[in-house]
């Protein structure tokens, strides 16, 4: 993109996110919880000596599930197996366990190719003395992948198994998998009636429930209802025969649970049936009824809501379908919307800041964001509730905020909680207390700091990141621990801020570079000395937004302007004659990287609009550069984002991130702080 203005590329880029994103809502599908399905550590679990207790040696069964993929991609697949195991996708052989990793249930990893729709992903597990089935899933802990069961399940979360096979099929097609007997067993549910006890089998005399069921009427009609349990109709009480107009209507039904419930919906001049069908899920699903119980008494049934759990007799519950152990479940199968993590956080930071430098030269537009942001962080807001009881009662990992739910990372929470304040400013949210003080307590009482208070990380579900120290951590931490700090009025959170930089600089400054090494590993006692761009991009924007808030008189605020002036200095002697800023910043050959270009371009502008450089006209002269770069080499005429890098692991070698650690088109990574980028050069133009 070129020629044009900073605040024009920056309306482009916003105009296309919107447009794919901005209609974003919450899935949801049948749960049966049984058999194989999705444990604590995001993996599922298929302990088939325990599943198939009967299974003689040297039986085999099939494992079978469904990745609806929406391009041609590979899937990076862990599995962990207690016995041999074959890997099959779509009807080819990819894969298959060895004897290392079957004896020590050590987990192997695979790219499984996938086509663009639906994959039959089928593990073929042989019982063996030394163990039957396996572990699989995703490679590392929290990646909210997840299978379905094939379409005689209806495509609900999880996978089903085969009864043990003495001899194999011939070929894997839907054919031959179609003529074998599967588990778990699926539920009845074609009756006239609903057994309430069946799904609360441990129900009291006397107790009732709630069941929800919709219809749809294509013209104005009478209506005749019959049923032995009482009825509220569009939130009226009924009975008898109704005149109702057409379009969709919402019944509930009030009902004992000792006794199976009945409804019929009858056209009242035909007696022909009215079809019921389950107001949440889609038609092609059999359930009919959600269903909230047990009460002791009938509850206001207007407040149960389908996003949230409500109280009942035993407890907070979700609602339940039809069937033992079955469950509607909630999932966001939506990447850019109601989601809660850091990319996204930053994303939202950039949009919001955009939204406020629009707000006179185009409010159209302006609204549409602040609309954005409002229902996206309000979605995210609402749905924790629903996602901490889906942890505690349906296996452990959600598919709705699976990084709060397993919180053991700056990374989970402090990204997005901060610009939740930050939106909060100007923007109407509601109930975002909870969760903003969930990750308060994380950050000051439960994150793993050393000994002088600095954060590090260990005990984490990804493995890898054990006992290191990540540069990442600075921009994790602090933001959100100043704007708490501003909302709370409470300076103990902004000198914790302080400290954290002090403390990471012991460890990663490189100070002949005058830039951060991007991570310091503790089982080694090094750092790896790689100046990872978007790394020093975090420590060098998050010191700015530090400095935008010290006071003048601050006794450490003048330790943190020579930080902040040394590491600039180290940015800017690696900036390119096009403006852009690499991958690894003193690494020439290493790909111009959008999203630390951004970040200098933030910190120079603000550096240079509130006087915290000596000499500003070079930290001037670069901001302009680096908007002219993104404008030219990150952002195109339809607003598509290119040149950054993606979530990255660590190494002690430069190449891992200058030829493996790729940049990705529209990455959230990028999106935001470019955003920021060019708000900052409009500022100081």
């Amino acid at each position: 993109m070129k020629h044009v203005s900073s605040m024009d590329a920056a309306k482009t880029i916003v105009q296309r996110y919107l447009a794919s994103h901005e209609d974003g809502q919450y899935t949801w599908r049948p749960f049966v919880k049984r058999g194989i399905y999705r444990r604590e550590d995001y993996r599922y679990h298929a302990d088939l000596q325990s599943l198939l207790p009967s299974a003689p040696l040297g039986s085999y069964s099939y494992i079978w599930g469904v990745y609806p993929s929406t391009g041609e991609t590979t899937l990076r697949f862990a599995l962990i197996p207690y016995g041999p195991v074959k890997i099959y996708v779509n009807g080819a052989l990819v894969g298959e366990s060895d004897i290392f990793s079957e004896r020590y249930r050590s987990k192997q990893i695979f790219e499984l190719p996938m086509k663009k729709g639906l994959n039959d992903l089928v593990l073929l597990c042989e019982n063996t003395n030394g163990g039957f089935g396996c572990e699989f899933g995703t490679w590392v802990g929290k990646l909210d992948y997840y299978f379905l069961m094939p379409s005689l399940y209806s495509e609900m979360e999880g996978l089903c198994y085969s009864v043990a096979q003495e001899t194999l099929l011939e070929t894997l097609t839907l054919e031959s998998l179609h003529s074998l007997d599967w588990y778990p067993e699926r539920p009845e549910l074609l009756g006239e009636s609903v057994d309430l006890t069946s799904i609360f089998p441990d129900a009291k005399e006397g107790q009732c429930a709630v069941l929800a069921t919709s219809f749809t009427l294509e013209k104005d009609l009478w209506c005749t209802f019959r049923s032995n349990a009482r009825l509220f109709l569009d939130e009226l009480p009924v009975e008898g025969s109704l005149e109702l107009q057409a379009g969709r209507h919402t019944l509930l039904l009030h009902a004992r649970i000792e006794s199976p419930v009945t409804l019929e919906v009858l056209n009242a001049k035909t007696n022909d049936v009215i079809e019921v069908s389950n107001p949440v899920l889609p038609g092609s699903y059999p359930y009919r009824y959600l269903i909230a119980g047990p009460f002791d008494a009938r509850p206001d049934v207007y407040s149960l809501q389908y996003t949230k759990p409500f109280s009942t007799a035993n407890g907070e519950d979700f609602w339940h379908l039809e069937g033992e152990d079955t469950y509607l479940r909630m999932y966001n199968d939506n990447p850019l919307f109601g989601h809660w993590n850091y990319p996204l956080g930053v994303t939202l930071y950039g949009l919001v800041e955009t939204e406020r430098m629009l707000c006179s030269s185009d409010p159209s537009l302006a609204y549409r964001i602040a609309q954005y942001l409002e229902n996206h962080i309000q979605a995210s807001l609402d749905s924790y509730a629903y996602a901490m009881w889906d942890k505690e009662h349906l296996g452990g990992s959600t598919a709705v905020h699976h990084l709060m739910t397993s919180l053991d990372s700056l990374d989970d929470c402090g990204s997005f909680a901060s610009t939740v304040l930050e939106v909060g400013k100007d923007h109407e949210l509601h109930g975002f207390e909870e969760i903003i003080e969930v990750v308060r307590t994380y950050i000051s009482k439960i994150q793993p700091r050393l000994s002088d208070g600095t954060f590090f990380r260990t005990g984490l579900m990804h493995e890898f990141h054990e006992n290191t120290m990540w540069v990442d951590d600075l921009y994790m931490s602090v933001p959100f621990l100043i704007r708490y700090s501003l909302y709370a009025k409470d300076d103990s959170y902004l000198e914790d801020a302080i400290n954290q930089f002090f403390g990471f600089a012991k460890y990663l400054y490189m100070e002949e570079e005058g830039l951060m090494s991007h991570v310091y590993d503790f089982e080694r006692n090094i750092a790896t000395l790689i100046p990872w761009g978007r790394g020093n991009g975090w420590a060098l924007f998050s010191l700015s937004e530090l400095l935008m808030v010290l006071s003048e008189d601050h006794p450490k605020r003048k330790k943190l302007l020579t930080f902040f002036r040394s590491l600039s200095e180290g940015f800017i002697r690696h900036q390119d004659e096009e403006g852009m800023f690499h991958q690894v910043l003193d690494m020439e050959s290493s790909y111009q990287e959008s999203s630390c270009t951004a970040m200098a371009a933030c910190a120079f502008s603000r550096g240079v609009r509130r006087g915290w450089y000596e000499n500003p006209e070079p930290y001037r002269e670069g901001c302009v550069k680096a908007c002219d770069g993104l404008k030219k080499k990150a952002i195109d005429s339809d607003g598509h984002v290119h040149g950054v890098c993606r979530g990255s692991e660590f190494s002690c070698s430069r190449h891992y991130y200058a030829e493996q650690l790729l940049p990705r088109l529209d990455d959230t990574h990028g999106i935001g702080i470019i955003l920021l980028a060019l708000c900052e050069g409009e500022k100081l133009a």
